[in-house]
């Protein structure tokens, strides 16, 4: 048996023309409020799934620990995740897995926490995490683009503490719940794939970052690759229209799950 929940860590604002890329504002921002100054609204929206024997955090949000370096953002209602995953009756050290869909501020800051002597520490110490090799190599060695998407203290003292599991291709996590590898946005994006016992679902993370975006031309200009992400996306929507999927979006401020 699979159970999920959802929860914000928290909002910030992103410029409307970088998120909808080339679609015109006079037709995304019918359909997604924006301010004056061309600002929308993305959450942070992480998943947590509960089967009988594991307990699986799909991202983390930004955490706290960056906030003078991205005062750009306007980050605002911001949770501790501790303290989040606590509401949910459950303490840090029960997560047993924390996949990480990408290695990006937003996605991944919450893993950890400045602890003594002021040094980051992994916030769920007994959890496997889980992040594409494609990805932790990119993050090694990013592009000029990309670079600035990484801190280094969200996910080095997961790394150090023996935590990090690199993941290779396409695989199980658990019977119900799977992990398929994605390009475009960012190399190796994961995407998570679970099934309740009525309904399947989703977490295409940046794949398909808001609802707007399953519109399959409307890519966002923080993509690495246009194209190939065009490509990308088409393959994941291919798939979740086979399969009669629910997405769950992890930046759409305004809608939480939504079909094809």
């Amino acid at each position: 048996m699979l159970n999920y929940h959802t929860f914000e860590a928290g909002k910030f604002y992103a410029d409307g023309g970088v998120m909808f890329g080339s679609a015109p504002k006079k037709y995304w921002s019918k359909k997604y409020p924006v301010d004056k100054d061309n600002l929308c609204i993305l959450s942070m929206r992480c998943l947590l799934i509960e089967t009988q024997s594991r307990l699986i955090l799909v991202d983390t949000g930004v955490g706290d620990k960056h906030f003078s370096k991205l005062k750009y953002y306007k980050f605002h209602d911001v949770k501790n995740i501790s303290e989040t995953i606590a509401e949910k009756g459950f303490g840090t050290d029960e997560i047993t897995d924390v996949v990480l869909t990408h290695l990006h501020f937003d996605h991944c800051g919450g893993c950890t926490q400045i602890g003594q002597n002021n040094k980051a520490i992994p916030v769920f110490p007994n959890a496997t995490h889980w992040v594409s090799r494609k990805q932790w190599e990119n993050y090694r060695s990013p592009s000029q683009f990309e670079a600035y998407s990484f801190f280094s203290d969200n996910i080095e003292p997961v790394y150090h503490a023996n935590r990090l599991q690199l993941v290779e291709k396409d695989m199980e996590l658990t019977p119900n719940c799977s992990i398929k590898l994605f390009d475009g946005h960012t190399p190796g994006q994961i995407a998570l794939f679970f099934e309740t016992e009525n309904k399947k679902y989703v977490f295409p993370g940046d794949v398909i970052p808001t609802s707007l975006h399953l519109n399959l031309g409307w890519l966002s200009a923080y993509d690495n690759n246009a194209s190939l992400a065009f490509d990308e996306k088409k393959r994941l929507l291919d798939i979740c229209r086979d399969e009669n999927r629910i997405f769950i979006f992890y930046h759409d401020a305004y809608k939480i799950e939504s079909k094809q």
